[in-house]
């Protein structure tokens, strides 16, 4: 099974592709316009080539959740319309991909990272990087890393246990 394991965000989304449980690419998608729309155009035209370089199984997005339960409204609906937008471009063009969504305190604890009260955005960050560096041996940006995390904790943890809507 391939899958496609995606950190979205409007600019600059991490992505990784597992085939079984191997590692095989990752990599990171930029945006840098004023414009929203543009933005999320660029990151979403980015993945569709992504789905049509490798023959993908299965999409595992983290889903998107208010930080602390009041996350910036702008942030969040930015957030939203991205993840929709993703999920309405591979029912368009890759009908047979399906998409699992898992919350960022999931993924990170089947990777052994402690998440919970008390824990800061910054220093999540910093573990999920260096679980990819004591895991992979790899040096990558956070978003890189949390796309690998999410990938990581699927193909080796969560595929059986965890349902995920």
């Amino acid at each position: 099974m391939n899958i496609l394991s995606i950190d979205a965000s409007t600019k600059s989304s991490g992505w990784a592709i597992f085939e079984n449980t191997k590692l095989v690419d990752y990599g990171c998608l930029t945006a840098s316009s004023t414009d929203l729309i543009k933005r999320i155009h660029k990151i979403v035209d980015g993945l569709n080539e992504i789905l049509q370089k490798y023959k993908i199984d299965k999409i595992i997005l983290e889903e998107v959740r208010p930080e602390n339960g009041l996350q910036n409204i702008q942030t969040h609906r930015a957030l939203m319309w991205l993840q929709g937008q993703i999920a309405v471009m591979t029912h368009d063009n890759h009908a047979a991909v399906a998409i699992e969504y898992v919350y960022p305190n999931e993924w990170r604890s089947k990777c052994g990272i402690k998440t919970g009260a008390g824990v800061k955005r910054q220093s999540l960050k910093s573990a999920d990087i260096k679980f990819v560096k004591d895991t992979y041996n790899l040096d990558v940006n956070d978003d890189i890393a949390d796309a690998i995390g999410i990938g990581h904790a699927y193909v080796h943890k969560l595929n059986n246990e965890i349902n995920w809507e």
